[in-house]
């Protein structure tokens, strides 16, 4: 029999992954808390993949995405039981030693320091009887030798005097692979929220419009990711009520609508966002003026990349359909890729609030038939069809 081909996996595939065992990792640590310390194996399972793999078919799966995106994965620890400042007449004193901890992703105490989390797998966070063993050594002694990966025939003796030590019913080897799973999953997250996490804020003018020309879906904004299903729509219905439609690079997509009808006659704010929770869900809210008008939360990361100039956008027209009926103005767009701070947001909203007020605002008005067009990569838009620069004083709004 030939050997089957093989084929390299698309990054797509492979942030895929990172996503499903960020949630591995979710879930055992859920289970763990819970006294279920068999989850043990699938944590140190995939701790291994995300961190410690060496196999030639495979890599550190954390890292090699944080690479493929220039990130830096910075983590806080305290000193390892090298630490020079321990008592130096009880240092060949110690039978078991468990330093390094606590994990943090922001400095919490003035005696952490800060590590590139590839950096982490090689400190000496063990001592037990005179050896020293690393954050490396520990995870692959539970992947390779307890089930995570394999169930070894042997086990290396200090690892089995470890597991067998418990005080007060905790485990100090477990409690250790525990915090290295929620900070491995805390930094993760960050990752994923990195190039995530979004808001969205336009200043739109809807002028009357006659009935034919408005549908139960008319385009404001389309974005798409070419090449993959990552899209984002901003549109209205026939009533002219907002919604968000959303779809992830896995393919999984959610829809926000407004819950409440819009007055048109003057100038809106409309704001989304988009963020990942500490669950790993995806929150996806929608707002009208600050005040918010529809949420909803998917249970998995949303995929979304949240830089605009990874999308192929359009204004008054889907990404995939031919020009549309409907006119609209638009005198302010932005698109923030990252979760904002609330003192950011609150200034941000006051900006909008004095736009919305300035009646010698600038505004492009996309007329019927006509639409603007950014392919990815560039920050100029191209206009097709009737598309006029006016003030927003020159808007009728009827009466």
């Amino acid at each position: 029999m030939t050997r089957p081909q093989q084929a390299e996996k698309s990054f797509t595939i492979r942030m895929l992954e990172l996503v499903r065992a960020l949630q591995l990792i979710s879930d055992s640590l859920k289970h763990l808390r819970q006294g279920e310390h068999w989850h043990l194996v699938t944590l140190s399972g995939q701790l291994r993949a995300l961190l410690t793999e060496r196999s030639r078919q495979a890599d550190p799966l954390l890292m090699y995405i944080a690479q493929s995106l220039q990130k830096t994965l910075k983590i806080y620890c305290m000193q390892d039981v090298n630490d020079p400042s321990f008592p130096e007449s009880l240092r060949d004193k110690r039978q078991l030693h468990v330093a390094g901890f606590p994990l943090t992703v922001e400095r919490q105490f003035p005696a952490q320091f800060e590590l590139n989390f590839s950096e982490l797998l090689d400190l000496e966070i063990i001592l037990f009887k005179g050896n020293r063993y690393s954050v490396r050594t520990l995870i692959e002694w539970y992947a390779n030798k307890t089930g995570g990966a394999h169930y070894s025939k042997q086990i290396p003796k200090d690892f089995a005097s470890l597991l067998a030590i418990n005080f007060f019913n905790i485990q100090p080897i477990a409690n250790v692979l525990i915090q290295l799973g929620e900070a491995t999953l805390t930094v993760g997250r960050n990752l994923l929220k990195s190039v995530v996490d979004l808001e969205f804020h336009a200043l739109v003018v809807i002028p009357p419009q006659d009935a034919q020309n408005s549908t139960n879906s008319n385009i404001l904004f389309d974005s798409r990711y070419e090449g993959s299903s990552m899209q984002l729509t901003l549109s209205l219905n026939q009533r002219l009520m907002p919604s968000l439609a959303v779809v992830g690079l896995q393919g999984v997509g959610a829809r926000v609508e407004s819950d409440r009808l819009i007055d048109w006659s003057k100038p809106r704010h409309l704001f989304a966002t988009l963020t990942i929770q500490d669950n790993l869900s995806t929150r996806i809210e929608l707002a009208v003026d600050g005040v918010s008008v529809g949420r909803t939360e998917v249970k998995e990361p949303l995929f979304v990349l949240s830089d605009p100039l990874d999308y192929d956008m359009f204004h008054n027209r889907a990404v995939e359909g031919s020009t549309q009926q409907f006119s609209f103005g638009v005198c302010q767009v932005l698109m923030i890729g990252r979760e904002v701070s609330y003192l950011d947001r609150a200034n941000l909203m006051i900006y909008m609030n004095k736009q919305q007020k300035e009646t010698d605002i600038s505004l492009i008005l996309y007329t019927s038939g006509s639409y603007g067009h950014s392919a990815r990569g560039t920050k100029n838009l191209t206009m097709t069809g009737n598309v006029k620069h006016l003030k927003l004083s020159e808007i009728h709004f009827g009466s």
